[in-house]
């Protein structure tokens, strides 16, 4: 089971399906919160549907396709950031994140982000770490420019959140630009 402290109040950690509860919990109280931002939000209704989440993301981490972590902050499920896509040919892959309601403002997403980046460049060797966020979404994107994120351009229609298509930002990080 992968899982690490990156400080005294913030550990990054595999689900293991005793934690589905608090997840979904933290999920749950986190609807509004995230659903205008992250699609899959509303198609996760139950704790079963979690537990199936989490087999889902550790067989795509045994197949080394993805490697999802979840947030704890302080003892409590705050959040989760995922490196999926990984493509090893091309030793890339795509970054995402959240932070549940009520965690937000404590540098927790900066943090567990950060620490993703460490282990994407210098444990798995990636050179290049993707992300999307759609271009409404403010935080996401002011949070990947402070980690030295660039923005590369537009993608259109490129996802639908709530019955709206939008378009994301695509911006990208080097292993050579990240300190």
């Amino acid at each position: 089971m992968l899982m690490w402290q990156i400080d005294d109040e913030i550990m990054l950690k595999q689900a293991d399906l005793k934690e589905s509860e608090s997840i979904f919990m933290l999920l749950e109280h986190s609807r509004e919160h995230l659903g205008p931002w992250i699609g899959w939000v509303d198609y996760t209704q139950s704790n079963g549907e979690m537990k199936q989440f989490i087999k889902t993301v550790n067989k795509k981490m045994k197949d080394q396709t993805d490697v999802v972590l979840f947030i704890w902050y302080r003892g409590q499920a705050a959040g989760s950031v995922a490196l999926y896509d990984i493509k090893w040919h091309n030793q890339s892959g795509m970054l995402g994140y959240w932070v549940g309601a009520g965690f937000e403002g404590h540098g927790i997403a900066q943090r567990a982000v950060k620490g993703m980046l460490m282990y994407a460049f210098y444990t798995l060797m990636l050179n290049r770490v993707e992300l999307r966020a759609a271009v409404q979404n403010e935080k996401s994107i002011k949070l990947a420019r402070r980690l030295g994120f660039q923005a590369e351009g537009i993608v259109r229609q490129a996802e639908w959140i709530r019955g709206e298509c939008r378009d994301q930002v695509q911006m990208s990080l080097m292993k050579g630009e990240f300190h």
